[in-house]
């Protein structure tokens, strides 16, 4: 795996979300939503290395529906952070990564 092209990745898509979500306002419910991904065969390590260094969160590797990683996207708790989590998963997915957005209210 390419850890330098996974920040990249990571960072593209960051900036894509936030960019769609300027100026929104943070209404809604507040929820707990982020990505999960899944990265087989690659060093839990690297992968939360690359991801802190494209300015986000993940606090280790999970069991949801196989092994994977779930990353904070976004600081919001309402509408923005439900938008930030879809549009970071469509340009994650464009660029040909297994994720799933995971939905949850608080």
């Amino acid at each position: 795996m390419d850890y330098n092209k996974f920040t990249e990745d990571l960072k593209a898509a960051h900036k894509a979300a936030q960019e769609s979500t300027e100026g929104m306002e943070d209404g809604g419910t507040a929820n707990l939503d982020k990505l999960f991904i899944r990265l087989p065969r690659a060093r839990e390590v690297k992968v939360l290395e690359a991801i802190k260094a494209a300015g986000l969160y993940c606090r280790g590797k999970r069991r949801w529906i196989g092994d994977g990683y779930m990353i904070t996207v976004s600081g919001a708790q309402g509408y923005v952070r439900e938008k930030s989590v879809t549009v970071f998963a469509a340009e994650m997915h464009e660029r040909g990564y297994e994720i799933m957005p995971y939905r949850q209210m608080d």
